[in-house]
């Protein structure tokens, strides 16, 4: 399950550097005609410009200046990225000097001249052959779920200049195309088969023969694996020889969920394999071919036709460095299907034997994920020294880091104290310097630290409070800063690692001057009793003209999934201007909360909520709602509270559980989750296992089960697009129906055509109005004030 963003943090905030960049966010409304929408008399009184729907949601008021990213150079602070020339039609490679600003053409987009097509290439991607002498462009994508991640590839020779295909497009889209370590050959996926390029002949050859629709996978992966693991690419190159490793997944036995867009005359219905809770997940294993052969090896994992729960998944793959034998073998990370417990397995390419490194059993569930919850950082690194990797473990309490030499022996703890590695970013063995980003300053923040490698105190490089998202060079002697606090949108910045600034590479001023007219307060950071009394951390939003002796309500924002965090230290974005509109305009203070089991604050806290699923959470949000209420400004008679997704399914479940009827008089839930029966394997059984286990959880955590507690004078809005292939429109219908089997009344928006993050066109402008209004009339102040 992915947290949706907010569309202003998607245009404002830069890509991370390394990686490939996109320069438009999902959701980018054009200025079009107002929508009049209507509104009572304002609240607040001020000089400052007014914020407003149509700004907020039709209008680039608040598009902030992205920086370009790209990928670093081998050495020095210098980046290679992707340059566009609208005017020209031309995508270009370009290397730039971030310390001087100068840049050089690497690759003239100009010359790139389609010769099995018309016009030029237009570069989205590329990757370079090991000794530089090539380069594949990447271009003409198309969406595969999340990403684009199928389109065509172009070899580019560095020397001649000469851009040539390479393979028939007519043949289809292909997938993750990557060069062998010569480049001699090229790689590439199509149709869920592999299949191989000899770069001197154009000879193309099919490594594997069986993928197909609703059977084999040969090098990709299916809907949840990309989902619940972010694994897209699935097969990777022996760095010296010929052989190919590759995940093989078979989903013959999972189901088709289908789904059907109404906007046409009839109907058009499309389905794909999604295993739910509890249901059978496509079977998979690792294999290694040879591409001059063609002669296929599997390994023999128990996560084949067998094993059980005990060896479900194969949640990352990767070549070792040379062990002792001087020969490479194939790693694995091997989890059950409760993800409790995962095996580092090694596996020799020629003989097939497979062998357990290192085994880790924890208490609730292992995070091996990149990019979700509260850690950006993988379970297991290989260092550039060749003999040892770090494992990434809560074992301690807290997620630490762990040196291991490569053959599974156990040398010492890296990191230690009461706050959790978020990222690692490498050890730079010259200098003997670890450098990770953490929680040390604050779970509301992250900064970037450097330990030493023999032991001792942290020290911390980043200084401004709030949020630092860094990238580091591959030499450790820059890093890129894409820093922002609660009052400032996103700026980039080059630093040294010594902590000194070398320039300001975007510094959004412009968006910043824009704020500046707004005069828009900064949240007052808190905290706030759980229900068993441990603090939680919180934020208010309170009008621009908040006067204590008057009575608001409070509209409380959640999220509250595990790892996930509500309560930063950064720049919110759209989200955040929306909220202090609320209170400006109709006298709503806005409150986040960040619940038990949310991130930032170590293992147990994060897995409080372990095989009861939304109970704590609902309970926290309640007992904060309470304790706001309490507040000689808060009215307690109009407290509500939403949510998108994760958020969506608590404020259902705070609307209806125990004594949440009785505190929220009214709710929003969007793209909600409302059995985790309906939700896929992997995400769900991380957290509650399987319904065949854990049936109490189940029930216990949906807010069908206390459909019959809303009451009567609570008000509920509830959204969905009818094409989210992710939390499916099905989880509406269901709370719809039991609802309705209760006599209960409330409200229901359904988006055709649109999926999880319900965008395109005008339709955030509708969607936001909309739940404006509804706020609005529930909890807004009835008082007539002044004209602003």
């Amino acid at each position: 399950m992915r947290r949706l963003l907010p569309l202003s943090v998607l245009l404002t905030c830069a890509p991370m550097v390394g990686c490939a960049t996109a320069q438009s966010a999902p959701d980018g409304p054009a200025p079009q005609a107002p929508i009049e929408t209507p509104a009572p008399g304002p609240v607040a009184v001020s000089d400052a410009d007014d914020l407003t729907l149509e700004k907020l949601f039709a209008s680039p008021e608040f598009y902030g200046e992205g920086f370009q990213g790209g990928r670093w150079a081998e050495a020095g602070p210098e980046l290679l990225y992707v340059e566009t020339d609208r005017s020209a039609g031309t995508t270009s490679l370009v290397r730039l000097d971030l310390t001087t600003d100068e840049t050089e053409t690497v690759i003239d987009g100009s010359t790139l001249v389609k010769t099995d097509g018309e016009g030029l290439v237009s570069i989205e991607d590329y990757v370079y052959s090991a000794d530089g002498s090539k380069v594949l462009l990447y271009t003409d994508s198309e969406r595969v779920w999340r990403l684009n991640t199928k389109g065509y590839y172009y070899v580019h020779d560095v020397a001649t200049g000469q851009t040539t295909p390479l393979a028939d497009r007519a043949k289809g889209l292909q997938m993750f195309a990557k060069f062998d370590g010569d480049a001699s050959h090229a790689a590439f996926v199509r149709d869920r088969n592999l299949y191989v390029v000899d770069l001197a002949t154009g000879e193309e050859r099919a490594l594997t023969s069986d993928g197909g629709p609703g059977t084999i996978i040969n090098g990709t992966f299916d809907w949840v694996y990309e989902e619940e693991f972010g694994l897209r690419d699935g097969f990777r190159w022996h760095p010296e020889g010929s052989l190919i490793a590759f995940y093989q997944l078979d989903e013959s036995n999972t189901r088709d969920f289908a789904m059907q867009d109404f906007r046409t005359l009839y109907p058009e219905t499309m389905s794909f394999r999604y295993p739910k809770a509890g249901e059978t997940n496509s079977e998979i294993r690792v294999g290694v071919v040879d591409a001059l052969t063609g002669e296929t090896l599997f390994f023999d994992t128990d996560t084949w036709q067998e094993g059980g729960d005990e060896t479900e998944y194969i949640a990352a793959m990767g070549w070792t460095p040379a062990l002792a034998d001087g020969q490479r073998d194939v790693w694995m990370l091997r989890l059950n299907r409760d993800q409790n417990h995962v095996d580092l397995l090694y596996a020799d390419p020629v003989t097939g034997e497979v062998r357990t490194i290192l085994e880790e059993t924890v208490s609730a569930y292992v995070e091996v994920e990149n990019g979700f919850s509260d850690t950006e950082t993988g379970t297991i690194t290989y260092l550039a020294d060749g003999e040892h990797f770090v494992w990434r473990s809560p074992r301690d309490g807290y997620g630490h880091l762990y040196l291991y030499r490569n053959d599974g022996a156990f040398v010492r703890q890296l990191t230690e104290g009461e706050w959790d590695v978020t990222d690692f970013h490498g050890i730079d063995e010259a200098e003997g310097m670890i450098y990770v980003t953490t929680t040390a300053e604050s779970p509301m923040e992250r900064h970037l630290y450097r330990v030493p490698l023999a032991g001792g105190a942290p020290e911390k490089i980043t200084e401004a409070p709030g949020w630092h998202a860094v990238d580091l060079s591959r030499d450790f002697d820059y890093f890129i800063d894409r820093y922002s606090n609660a009052t400032t949108p996103t700026t980039t910045s080059l630093y040294r690692t010594s902590g000194d600034l070398v320039t300001v590479l975007v510094d959004n001023e412009a968006l910043i001057e824009r704020l500046a007219a707004y005069d828009i307060p900064a949240p007052e950071f808190t905290t706030v009793p759980a229900a068993d009394g441990t603090p939680l951390n919180a934020y208010l939003i309170k009008p621009r003209a908040f006067d204590p002796n008057r009575e608001y309500g409070l509209l409380i924002h959640t999220y509250g999934g595990p790892g996930s965090q509500e309560v930063r230290n950064a720049w919110g974005g759209t989200e955040r201007l929306w909220h202090q509109y609320l209170a400006d305009t109709y006298g709503v203070i806005v409150a986040g909360v960040d619940n038990r089991g949310t991130g930032g604050r170590g293992y147990a806290f994060k897995t409080a909520t372990q095989n009861r699923l939304g109970i704590l959470e609902a309970e926290d949000q309640t007992a904060a709602a309470k304790h706001f209420s309490e507040m000689a400004y808060i009215d307690e008679d109009r407290t509500g509270i939403w949510g998108w997704s994760y958020g969506g399914y608590l404020s259902l479940l705070a609307m209806t559980y125990e004594d949440g009827p009785e505190v929220f008089e009214a709710g929003i839930a969007v793209a909600p989750v409302t059995s985790w029966r309906q939700y896929d394997t992997i995400y769900t059984e991380r957290y509650l296992s399987t319904p065949q286990k854990n049936a109490e959880g189940y029930d216990l955590g949906s807010p069908v089960t206390y459909a019959g507690n809303l009451r009567a004078d609570q008000d509920l809005l509830i959204v969905h697009g009818d094409a989210d292939d992710n939390v499916h429109p099905q989880n509406t219908y269901a709370m719809a129906d039991a609802l309705q089997a209760e006599g209960k009344q409330f409200e229901m928006m359904i988006y055709p055509g649109r999926n999880h993050g319900i965008y395109g066109g005008r339709t955030r402008l509708h969607l936001y109005t909309m739940m404006t209004e509804f706020v609005r009339d529930a909890l807004g102040s009835t008082e007539e004030v002044a004209m602003r």
